[in-house]
């Protein structure tokens, strides 16, 4: 092999080493800012999270609130008003007064982020939370409503009997 031969040889060994060291320093570099990336995202998904927990905490809350109003109004209005109608019922007027002083109650006993949330509420929204709320005390360990069982149908050609 000649000197030329040897250089040529040298050089581009030389070169293949330079060109594997950028591509390394290249790669190192690509892979740190990946990393960036993902940390700056992965911190944006975990503060998501967090803010939905506390926001699941104060609704849970406010429902809590309600419940207290809800209390208040089954005993300073609902059973008076139960025992003096004929048929233990209420009448819609009474149910939107039993409701408002609900909400306002809760609206009273809740600060901060709760109080909010209370006050968004319209007055179809209060009725419906209502509804749901004494459906589960009312129906079963679901929540569920206990229905009555139905009477068995009985087929009389079973039991022997002939017309």
């Amino acid at each position: 092999m000649s000197n030329v031969a040897r250089r040529r040889t040298k050089m581009e060994v030389n070169v293949g080493s330079m060109l594997d060291g950028i591509w390394l320093k290249v790669i190192a570099s690509l892979l740190g800012a990946v990393s960036i990336v993902l940390t700056y995202y992965g911190r944006k998904v975990a503060n998501w999270i967090i803010a939905k927990m506390k926001a699941n905490d104060y609704e849970k809350e406010a429902m809590n609130r309600l419940l207290d109003g809800m209390s208040l109004a089954q005993e300073s209005l609902i059973r008076q008003a139960k025992l003096d109608a004929a048929d233990g019922k209420l009448t819609k007027e009474e149910i939107k007064q039993a409701e408002a002083m609900a909400l306002e109650y809760a609206k009273d006993i809740a600060a901060g982020p709760v109080l909010d949330i209370i006050k968004s509420w319209t007055e179809r929204r209060v009725s419906s939370l209502i509804k749901q709320l004494l459906s589960k005390f009312k129906g079963g360990k679901d929540g569920k409503s206990v229905a009555k069982p139905a009477a068995p149908v009985i087929n009389p050609a079973a039991l022997g009997a002939t017309e």
